[in-house]
């Protein structure tokens, strides 16, 4: 018995339905991640250490660590030094500072706030999963910062 036309036209749609999964799954699982953890901060001055929790639940990785701040108008200041104090999912420990000039651009005039970011460290690897904890210390009281935290944007492979 010959199968009818209907028969195969439902096998073409199966066929493309299948690709199409295939398609959408191949995008879907992008390699490229921006994991981006924040914390709130004293806007009127912030002068405390804030912490933040990156949980790596991929693996080994490598990517781009960036600081991130969240200000407002009223942030002014042009020279920001912080002091970042990290532990890896294995507890090593690194403290360092890095001080930056960052640049802001407002979207438009009637923006209330926007984010800043300052790199901070290219090619890192994350060698285990777990949580990763940065610990952000400003060395001078910073106005206009309404929240400050991390971004890892993984590379692709």
């Amino acid at each position: 018995m010959r199968p009818s036309k209907w028969h195969n036209a439902g096998r073409k749609v199966r066929l493309v339905a299948m690709m199409l999964v295939t398609m959408l799954c191949i995008a879907g699982c992008n390699n490229e991640r921006n994991i981006v953890v924040m914390a709130d901060v004293d806007i009127a001055n912030w002068e405390e250490p804030k912490s933040v929790t990156l949980k790596n639940d991929i693996g080994k990785c490598t990517g781009e660590l960036t600081i991130v701040m969240h200000v407002n108008r009223h942030f002014k200041a042009k020279d920001v030094e912080l002091e970042i104090v990290s532990r890896t999912a294995d507890s090593l420990r690194l403290s360092e500072k890095i001080s930056s000039r960052p640049t802001i651009e407002w979207p438009a005039p009637s923006a209330h706030s926007v984010d800043v970011e300052i790199p901070y460290r290219h090619n890192v690897e994350m060698r285990r999963e777990g949580p990763y904890t940065y610990t952000i210390i400003p060395l001078q009281p910073l106005q206009g910062v309404e929240s400050v935290g991390i971004s890892f944007r993984t590379k692709t492979n």
